[in-house]
């Protein structure tokens, strides 16, 4: 048995079985959202199996007293996260295996495993809320979104807290899944998704979650660590590609073929084709921001309390032209985090330093949207690559 035939047993539907289910899944995400079926899903019954899970470990980390709850949470934590880890990828690994209905399974199981067109869904209806609604109405849409305190917030404030977490998430709703998606098809995404949603759920450090939340926190940030270098690269290759469309306009409109071309061309300089492109409908002046280079991404994140979150946000934040995160408030803490992106002192050309305002917000879910489609199309690239190389 090959070692090829042996991953797929195990791994069924990856991107070395079937090369097409990964963009498939992509462009669903990205033109559907979520899939709305008339059952729950998957990540709920993820989220239950959990939830029915915290019982006995709770009972095991509390067995022996105070004294030895570090331990014993730590170690029940995990082997719950095992057990989570185990039962998905088992069940998907069953599902996807059927005879007939398995492929139909494994592309409902790849599209529902990635969640940046549902983001994006609920961003800009958040922003809608956070722009017209009373603040009281938009600060309950905004906790849809995000975990921190937003009593006391006011619209700039919130304006700032949804592009947090917009930016953040493209680790978690995208790059990542789609990752272990093209490394061991829907079995290693549900996998990965048990580990997610253990980090969403446990990964608190408050009294209640600091220990059984521990395995499941730090699983997040191995399994993440990759994609989120590659998240603020998706970013980057976004902005590449601007770029090298504006160069290719300019050499086409130096040749100057007619005078009607010409007159566009005019535009195309000034604003960017005349306003048509997906960014220039809301910048029509050309990019807010510029790409700081990996270094200054790099120093910059690693200043976060995640390893992993600073990456995508700094890049988001210096490709937009305004700054991301700094102290915010989570369960009544205020946790001191740096600011990431230009600073204030350095305002960019088309950027108001630091304000987040509707247009810049909706230029940041473009960018977003960008990111997922080049950057998953160039990940499935690479992985074929690999593929057919090794």
């Amino acid at each position: 048995m090959s070692l090829t035939h042996g991953l797929a047993l195990v791994f069924p539907w990856s991107v070395w079985e079937c090369w097409w289910l990964a963009p498939v899944a992509l462009v669903l995400d990205l033109w559907l959202g979520d899939p709305a079926l008339p059952w729950r899903h998957p990540v709920c019954l993820v989220g239950k199996a959990l939830d029915w899970l915290e019982r006995p470990a709770r009972r095991f980390m509390l067995a022996a007293g105070a004294t030895h709850e570090r331990c014993r949470g730590r170690l029940s934590g995990a082997l719950a996260l095992l057990a989570l880890v185990a039962c998905s990828g088992f069940a998907v690994w069953a599902v996807v295996s059927l005879p007939l209905v398995g492929l139909l399974a494994a592309v409902y199981l790849a599209w529902a495993g990635l969640a940046m067109g549902s983001l994006l869904q609920t961003g800009e209806l958040v922003l809608e809320r956070v722009e017209q609604a009373p603040e009281a109405e938009a600060r309950e849409a905004l906790s849809w979104l995000v975990s921190r305190d937003t009593s006391a917030m006011d619209r700039p404030l919130m304006r700032k807290t949804l592009a947090d977490t917009l930016s953040e998430n493209l680790t978690d709703a995208f790059t990542a899944p789609f990752f272990w998606l093209l490394v061991g098809g829907p079995v290693a995404l549900w996998c990965y998704k048990a580990v997610s949603t253990t980090d969403s759920m446990w990964g608190y450090k408050t009294e209640k979650w600091r220990w059984l939340g521990w395995a499941g926190a730090r699983a997040d940030d191995g399994l993440a660590f990759v994609p989120a270098r590659l998240a603020a690269l998706s970013a980057a290759l976004v902005h590449a590609l601007f770029l090298l469309r504006q160069r290719l306009e300019a050499v086409c409109c130096d040749g100057g073929r007619d005078s009607a071309r010409e007159g566009g061309c005019d535009a195309a300089r000034e604003g960017g084709r005349g306003g048509d492109g997906p960014w220039f409908r809301y910048f029509p002046g050309g990019w807010p921001g510029r790409w700081p280079g990996l270094a200054v991404v790099a120093r910059q994140a690693s200043g976060m309390p995640s390893p992993n979150s600073g990456w995508p946000m700094t890049a988001c934040a210096w490709l937009c032209g305004a700054r991301m995160a700094g102290p915010s408030v989570y369960f009544g803490e205020l946790v001191d985090k740096p600011w990431l992106g230009p600073p204030p002192d350095k305002g960019l050309p088309g950027a108001s330093s630091a304000v987040w305002d509707a247009p810049r917000l909706l230029i940041l879910c473009d960018l977003l949207r960008q990111s997922a489609l080049y950057g998953g199309l160039a990940l499935w690239a690479l992985a074929l690559v690999c593929f057919f190389i090794f």
